[in-house]
């Protein structure tokens, strides 16, 4: 029902535009004929019958104008009589009106207009090519094509000059003859030399996010030696990885819970393998990364920190293809191609790490993860797509130390279903249903010295296992629609429901990895109704403004809560170099994920917002500059100021190791605050490519019943962070790259004693929380070198590399070191994993 009022309220908007333009397509036989402005305005009522109202004393009446004989519309004729004329020109009630105006009337101003649209492809494969250009030459009116490939752009009737283009691919000029709506498809092939390969100038945009697409052919590599789109994100100021978060990513100060994943439109709660080191999707299966941290479109809810879309390919629809890669750390292989050709293909993905088969006898730490990705796209028609997708991914990742040990587990399931639907020239209508789970297990073993009853040193242990899970089903549609040359509309809806599983903490002597011995706790559902409108406006070439509002609906128990949240953003382009932008976002957040506040006590609950626990929301006001030329120069520059309400942490002295039933009672809420400004440059030579980032930040942190109320700086404020890559080329086939990643240290808070009395929260009240001190500052370098030559249909390359991380202010685990079991004293030992990893990978593509 909802679907249809949206497709009805769509409609009603596009008929309205068409009826205020039927008098100015009408077709007639226009007289040849010759004079000025007035007199032909004057004979063209007379003979046609057409109901014109003007004022002469507002047209130039000195310049003559020549009409020919012939069949033709209303609007071709008064645009060539009204040329150079400073005049505007409206229907209204069966009329034609000639206003003043301050400016000439644009040379197509009245002539019939129709919509051209369809999809950019790649050549052969039909893979969709998000975000691609499509510019008129002549006119200079320019569209991109959105996720999915699909674009539309209204433009007069007659002959036009169409540039294609996309970043590493070649590009295309048509000559199309317009003269009713059309439907065409545009086919890119791959460039030869993709890196001289650029997008068409600066396009004016129509958001602040950040398009990672022109990394997947770069030489950002993870610890397996792949390349890495996706972890190409850490290479944008604000973003910063975390092996004590779990990998997941830390934007602006924010916290693990604050930035939202999601691959091919379903949310991803333990978005990487590895805590962080490697993506839980392989580089052959994407397509797209798209990340949104400096402004929320009004379709985007759920998180205030970032938003991290991923979208996987389609698959071949010609040709059989695939690749297959076997490395020092793991195995993993992709294959792609048609069921039925041009109707019908499949993509299948599966990687294995090798676990303890390396890890033995070198390290502290035993890790293993895999995922398979399945995916089919079937064409119904021309303009109908159907695409079903499933994901399972699991890691488990164990540290040895001597006087205590870790054991982590998570895993994640996605299934998708999505139908692509061009519902006529002007729109199109994306609709999903998705369903996930995850879990996640996190036990600490603690190993007590102790002595028997004869006097004879024993160790004794206690585990404290906890463990979460979830399920969410999702189902929304989002609908784009083209009302006119310079507004183009999208709304949409969505409805999720979501189900938090919570255990009481087993202890035990012993890792217990089985769920059955865990106690339920609670098992919150809560639902949550999104929905959204908003408007791209063009207000001339050079100006653009996107107002957008989002209504949530949220429920949990007894507990409603609605609200309207506006969000604004407006981009100039100063000239064909330069353009500015500036957005406002109210954005909020109905699930809290409550983090440690002490580093390297690995420790997370997720709760629901309920009416003790307000949803958190965040205001956020961003500035932006972009510099970017066809001298392959792009530089941006952000400055940001954003303000947190609701956010959650633990209360001070409670014993965080341990959930029991009143765990909501360990949690407090307060404010939060988080400003700087980012800078970022990329630069390409014939043979380099150098990408450099900057982060000035502060974020800070202020509870009520904690500090005695004063302000904290955050555990995840990093003050500077600075992120290089140099790529270079030195022979052709031969790769070589340079990563570097500083940030100066976080913010340490050292908890007064901990419990190991499951029963106690503190053993010593007396004793404070010390207030937190700057940690050491993080140094990450990463060395890659590739290799690749062709053998008939087949291409090979080899991959070497090393990362090194030293004196990360980021560590997993910190070990407890207690003088005696009675009193605990309390001495940390930050440990990293990952230290220093060395890498070689054979991979082959046909």
């Amino acid at each position: 029902m909802l679907r249809l009022l949206l497709v009805l309220a769509g409609c009603l908007l596009l008929s309205d535009v068409i009826a205020q333009n039927n008098l100015l397509n009408t077709k007639f036989h226009c007289r040849a004929a010759a004079g000025n402005a007035h007199k032909l305005l004057h004979d063209l009522a007379a003979y046609s019958r057409f109901n014109i109202e003007y004022s002469p004393v507002i047209l130039d009446s000195t310049v003559n104008v020549t009409l020919p004989d012939g069949e033709t519309s209303l609007g071709k004729v008064l645009n060539r009589i009204l040329s150079g004329q400073r005049v505007s020109v409206i229907e209204k009630n069966d009329k034609i009106i000639i206003l003043h105006a301050d400016a000439p009337l644009p040379a197509d101003a009245l002539l019939e207009k129709h919509m051209l649209y369809g999809f950019i492809q790649q050549e052969n494969s039909l893979e969709p090519i998000p975000f691609a250009s499509l510019r008129e030459v002549s006119a200079k009116a320019i569209c991109e094509s959105n996720v999915f490939g699909f674009y539309s752009i209204m433009l007069p009737a007659g002959e036009h000059v169409l540039q294609v283009s996309f970043t590493g691919s070649s590009s295309k000029t048509v000559t199309v003859d317009l003269t009713k709506n059309t439907q065409l498809n545009f086919f890119l092939s791959p460039a030869l030399l993709p890196e001289t390969q650029v997008a068409a100038g600066n396009m004016l945009r129509k958001d602040a996010s950040i398009k990672l697409d022109r990394y997947q052919s770069g030489l950002y590599s993870n610890m397996l030696g792949e390349t890495d789109p996706v972890r190409a994100l850490y290479l944008l100021p604000g973003n910063m990885e975390s092996q004590e978060s779990g990998g997941k990513l830390l934007v602006r100060g924010g916290d693990p819970g604050q930035s939202l994943f999601y691959l091919d439109g379903n949310q991803v709660f333990n978005p990487a393998h590895l805590l962080g080191e490697v993506s839980i999707l392989g580089n052959t299966s994407i397509r797209s990364v798209q990340q949104y941290k400096n402004d929320f479109p009004a379709r985007l809810s759920g998180a205030i920190s970032s938003v991290t879309e991923i979208n996987s390919k389609d698959g071949n629809m010609n040709r059989w293809s695939g690749e297959a890669e076997a490395g020092l750390n793991a195995f993993s292989a992709t294959i792609e191609g048609p069921l039925k050709k041009n109707r019908t293909a499949m993509m299948a993905s599966v990687r294995q790490s090798t676990g303890d088969a390396f890890n033995q006898d070198m390290f502290a730490y035993d890790a293993n993860f895999g995922d398979t990705h399945v995916k089919l796209t079937h064409l119904l028609n021309r303009n109908n797509k159907l695409q079903l997708s499933a994901y399972a991914g699991s890691d488990r990742l164990q540290l040895t130390q001597d006087s205590q040990e870790y054991l982590q587990k998570w895993s994640n399931a996605l299934f998708t279903a999505n139908w692509n639907h061009v519902l006529n020239s002007c729109s199109f209508v994306n609709t999903t249903f998705n369903a996930s789970g995850h879990n996640n297990y996190i036990a600490l073993m603690y190993k007590l010295p102790e002595t028997n009853d004869i006097g004879v040193p024993v160790s004794r242990n206690i585990v404290f296992n906890n463990y979460s899970s979830g399920r969410r089903y999702e189902a929304k549609t989002q609908f784009e629609l083209a009302v006119s040359p310079d507004v183009q509309s999208r709304f949409g809806a969505k409805f999720e429901y979501n189900i938090l599983h919570a255990f009481n903490t087993l202890v035990t002597e012993d890792f217990k990895e089985g769920t059955d011995a865990f106690r339920v706790m609670r098992s919150p559902h809560f639902s949550n109704l999104t929905a959204y409108y908003e408007n791209d406006i063009n207000i001339g070439a050079n100006l653009l403004i996107r107002p957008g509002v989002q209504f949530n609906s949220y429920k949990y128990d007894t507990y409603n809560y609605q609200v309207f949240q506006p969000r604004f953003f407006s981009s100039y382009r100063i000239d064909d170099d330069q353009q500015i932008n500036v957005s406002y976002t109210h954005t909020g957040q109905m699930l809290h994920l409550v983090t440690s506040p002490y580093t390297g006590i690995n420790r997370e609950v997720w709760l629901p917002a309920s009416a003790r626990l307000k949803p958190e929301e965040s205001r956020m006001i961003n500035l932006g500059y972009q510099f970017k030329n066809r001298r392959l120069v792009n530089l941006t520059a952000d400055v940001y100021y954003k303000k947190m309400n609701n956010v959650t942490g633990f209360a001070e002295n409670i014993n965080i190791l341990f959930n029991g039933d009143s765990v909501e009672n360990k949690i407090i809420a307060g404010k939060g605050w988080s400003y700087g400004t980012e800078w970022m440059c990329e630069k390409k030579f014939e043979k380099f490519k150098v990408i450099f980032s900057y982060t000035l930040s502060w974020s800070w942190r202020q509870f009520d019943s904690s500090y005695n109320g004063k302000r904290q700086p955050y555990r995840y404020d990093r003050r500077n962070q600075v992120n290089l890559l140099l790529e270079y080329q030195p022979i052709k086939k031969l790769d070589l790259s340079l990563l570097w990643h500083f940030n100066t240290g976080g913010w340490i808070t050292l908890p007064a004693t901990v419990s190991l009395d499951p029963e106690k929260d503190v053993i010593n009240p007396g004793q404070d929380v010390k207030p937190p001190f700057k940690g050491p500052v993080s140094n990450r370098v990463n060395l890659n070198a590739a290799w690749y030559f062709d053998t008939k249909k087949v291409r090979h390359t080899v991959i070497a590399g090393i990362s090194a991380i030293n004196q990360s202010a980021m560590k997993y685990s910190t070990e407890i070191i207690t003088e005696d079991n009675k009193s605990y004293d309390l001495d940390m030992y930050p440990r990293e994993l990952f230290k220093f990893n060395g890498y070689l990978t054979y991979k082959l593509s046909f």
